[in-house]
């Protein structure tokens, strides 16, 4: 599937995404960075490659009934960079509409001729220009066919949440699913506070927002982001609110020594010894071995911050004052941001990553001090991988009880459920995220 020219373009690096995602382990955005890096792209064209490609993704399910009323053969025996290229200028047509219709068929059909041949170029121009004519012809029942179409969501996600939740809130997921994400960053430096970094941003031509709920995050609005000097000289991260309120949850003080059992890539980690002021010891770890090794480059940096590879099913010989078990997870609070997965989970996947997540908190759990804190967390709202998960262990492990810092309540009442922590990008504007706090108590 390798183009006959180099990438060289936007869309070039939005196709060549768009195949690679069929393989299991690639994800969109790291994936998309690495090849626009490769590809040598100025910012700008970076950001149209992203928006094509999430684009792209997002909306498959929408774009992909439209094809398949205009390709004679139907989309599932099209060669994939076909297909892909049809997804990409569709997209266009139907939600860009600062690139005119005749730039977009253009540009489908060189692209078409370099990745495939002449053939391909008709079918392209053939394509795309009937659907000119004809324009998008979509169902408009609340049938959960229709819906999955429309909203562009595998029936089985619409069928559970009807069940869940109602037709109604389910119609209100499926719209804020579909919405960009907001990009959050905070302060890295240890001097470097929200405040000051604002300002800088400010100083740089960007205009900042700060987050409600954690108090170190800024939602930063700008188009290139990642050219500016504060981005490449390390004065900030990029880091979800929810995120960040997981480390807030944990609340890493300076002298301790702190586990983060599931770590990679490390953001979680590189806010932990933030907020521990690099004072004490951190042992970042990561059951997979490329994990892993990608992790220990990411905090190498960090004097006391340890990483290994170790699965958290297993023990380990150390104990900790503080852990944090930000599990493996179907990653269904974060469609938003990574909208391949929710081409890629199928019902099952949730009873087995809620299945092993309840070893992997029961297995730390024996690492903790008494009197330490430990936070589980997932980003995903299932009740399956959250409560249920908590509940079964304090069924289990009498020594453990569910807490809330006092100080912290007041500003996360809202996103409190039961005593354990809920953003939602419904409510709240950040990923859905399941944090709880337990602490083992103290031998009497």
């Amino acid at each position: 599937m390798n183009p006959k020219k180099p990438l060289s373009s936007a869309r070039d690096v939005a196709l060549q995404v768009l195949l690679g995602l069929e393989d299991e382990d690639a994800y969109l955005q790291p994936y998309l960075e690495s090849l626009a890096q490769r590809a040598h792209l100025e910012p700008r064209d970076r950001r149209l490659a992203l928006e094509l490609a999430m684009g792209a993704v997002r909306w498959r399910s929408r774009l992909d009934f439209t094809l398949g009323q205009l390709l004679l053969r139907g989309i599932q025996k099209a060669d994939p960079r076909l297909l892909n290229i049809l997804r990409i200028a569709l997209y266009q047509l139907l939600f860009l509409d600062r690139i005119p219709a005749r730039a977009v068929v253009h540009e489908a059909v060189e692209q078409s001729r370099a990745w495939l041949n002449e053939g391909a170029t008709k079918v392209v121009n053939g394509v795309l220009r009937h659907f000119l004519r004809q324009g998008e012809q979509l169902p408009d029942d609340d049938s959960v066919r229709s819906l999955a179409v429309r909203h562009s969501h595998p029936s089985w996600m619409i069928r559970r949440w009807i069940a869940q939740y109602g037709l109604e809130a389910t119609l209100s997921r499926l719209k804020s699913n579909n919405e960009h994400a907001a990009l959050i960053l905070r302060p890295e430096p240890f001097e470097l506070d929200r405040d000051h970094l604002a300002d800088l941003l400010k100083s740089e031509g960007a205009r900042t927002e700060p987050r409600p709920f954690a108090w170190e995050a800024l939602e930063i609005l700008h188009e290139t982001p990642f050219a500016l000097p504060s981005f490449k000289e390390g004065l900030w991260r990029v880091q979800d609110e929810a995120s960040q309120l997981v480390v807030l949850l944990l609340d890493p003080q300076p002298g301790e020594n702190i586990w983060d059992s599931c770590a990679a890539p490390g953001g979680k980690s590189r806010y932990i010894w933030r907020l521990m002021k690099g004072s004490g010891h951190l042992l970042a770890s990561d059951a997979h071995p490329a994990r892993a090794e990608r992790l220990k480059k990411e905090l190498a940096s960090l004097t006391g911050v340890q990483t290994c590879c170790h699965d958290a099913e297993t023990p380990i010989d150390q104990t900790f004052d503080r852990i944090l078990v930000d599990a493996p997870c179907t990653g269904l609070g974060i469609l938003r941001r990574h909208p391949e997965i929710r081409w890629r989970r199928v019902p099952k996947d949730i009873e087995a990553c809620a299945a092993r997540q309840g070893r992997i908190l029961q297995q730390c759990a024996q690492s903790l001090k008494p009197g330490g804190v430990l936070v589980y967390s997932v980003c995903s709202d299932t009740p399956e991988e959250g409560p249920s998960v908590i509940e079964e262990f304090l069924s289990k492990n009498e020594d453990f009880e569910l807490e809330m810092p006092p100080h912290l309540e007041q500003r996360w009442a809202q996103m409190i459920q039961n005593r354990m922590l809920t953003p939602s990008a419904m409510r709240d504007g950040t990923d859905s995220f399941f944090a709880a706090r337990l602490r083992r108590k103290e031998i009497p």
